[in-house]
């Protein structure tokens, strides 16, 4: 019988026993669950573990895509032609691609570790997305800006303003913003201290609050920094500023390029931020002019609008 599922290559038999040999295969479980099954153990799994609660909704999110897209075979018996077929679907950038095939990858590496030894290799590390080309950041127009901050003043008692104001200003990803709390906010010294459980690179940083920053949060001290039904509220802020396209993490892009504009320093936005001078110098110079530079750090707080 293995001869023949073998066909033509019969002579390469021994080959195929040499590496179940090998590769410990003899080890892996008898009892292989279909994907479906398998998706909901490590749902269960991701849920219980220490991973933070963003990473949580990412790796859901795109785990039960996977799930939803693709034949309920066993596990062991998806390739890497399995994968590749999937990605094929989704009609995303190259980027979304491959955050879509590191995340499906996490979960083989899942099947993988003892006690479940479900399969013996990821068949993700075979497959790579080319990106081509990476595109500039995207930043937001200054008029933008304005009506960004004048509509988040002006909806519901200015209850998004500091989130808004610390992404701006701040350059905070969504998720530091998200877990961001009064406490951390040193309004007298001029520093957001981020611990490294709310950080991309989970080192930790501080971020220098700027004059403009501090007049933002001042106006607005106490208000939560990621209010109930956020997703709903910020999506009403920017249609009353009629902003209809937002691109990933455009308000860090929009304070990234000011800064450096401002400063002129690789080292110190580098710092500021959390990147590497290397990303600096590729992503952040000469995006915005010193007019606007200047008019950037002159949008402050006022009732009833922006001046």
């Amino acid at each position: 019988m293995a001869i023949l599922k073998m066909g033509e290559d019969w002579p390469r038999i021994l080959d195929a026993v040499d590496h179940w040999t090998r590769s410990g295969a003899k080890n892996v479980s008898t009892d292989v669950p279909r994907i479906d099954d398998a998706v909901g153990q490590y749902l269960a799994w991701l849920e219980a573990s220490a991973l933070r609660d963003y990473s949580k909704r990412h790796f859901k999110i795109r785990v039960n895509l996977f799930k939803n897209s693709v034949q309920n075979v066993r596990v062991s018996q998806v390739t890497p032609e399995f994968i590749e077929a999937f990605l094929a679907t989704r009609k995303t950038s190259a980027v979304t691609r491959d955050t879509d095939r590191r995340v499906v990858s996490h979960f083989f590496s899942w099947c993988i570790e003892r006690p479940r030894r479900w399969v013996i290799a990821n068949p993700c590390r075979e497959v790579k997305v080319e990106h081509g080309e990476k595109a500039a950041p995207s930043i937001l127009p200054l008029n933008q800006c304005k009506d960004l901050l004048r509509a988040a003043e002006q909806h519901r008692g200015g209850m998004l303003v500091p989130y808004v104001a610390v992404c701006l200003f701040g350059g905070l990803r969504p998720f530091e913003a998200s877990r961001l709390a009064w406490e951390q906010v040193n309004l007298k010294d001029g520093e957001i201290r981020l611990d490294a459980t709310q950080t991309k690179t989970k080192t930790g940083r501080t971020v220098k609050i700027c004059p403009t920053l501090k007049a933002w949060l001042a106006a607005h001290k106490g208000k939560s920094f990621f209010p109930a039904n956020w997703r709903k509220e910020f999506e009403a802020v920017k249609a009353a500023a009629t902003i209809t396209t937002w691109p990933v993490d455009v308000l860090r892009h929009t304070a990234i390029s000011h800064y450096f504009r401002k400063t002129g320093s690789y080292g110190f936005t580098a710092e500021q931020f959390g990147n590497s001078e290397a990303i600096i110098k590729a992503h952040y110079q000469s995006r915005v002019s010193s007019e606007d530079t200047k008019a950037f750090y002159r949008i402050m707080p006022a009732k009833g609008g922006v001046k």
